[in-house]
């Protein structure tokens, strides 16, 4: 029973953390320095948020990073932390 208890609970939480964290390395390893890439690395994680590989709460924290991005490639000094 705990086998199949894992399997339906800990290894998609593990999972989704692990997406999680390997978009957010990439984001931080790639030089997101043209608006366009950034809203294709946006777009790229709503189909993931579609697909169910990212949870709304771990597409939120991406969706704040890129804008905060885009933002500061377009030189706007508005932060969406400052906004929500």
């Amino acid at each position: 029973m705990s086998l199949l208890k894992d399997l339906l609970f800990k290894v998609p939480l593990t999972l989704s953390v692990e997406i999680f964290n390997k978009l957010m390395e990439e984001i931080e390893r790639e030089a997101l320095l043209t608006e366009e890439s950034v809203k294709q690395r946006l777009q790229a994680c709503q189909l993931l948020l579609e697909e169910g590989k990212l949870s709304e709460e771990e597409y939120d924290k991406i969706e704040i990073e890129l804008i905060e991005r885009l933002h500061k490639i377009r030189g706007e000094s508005n932060s969406v932390r400052e906004v929500k």
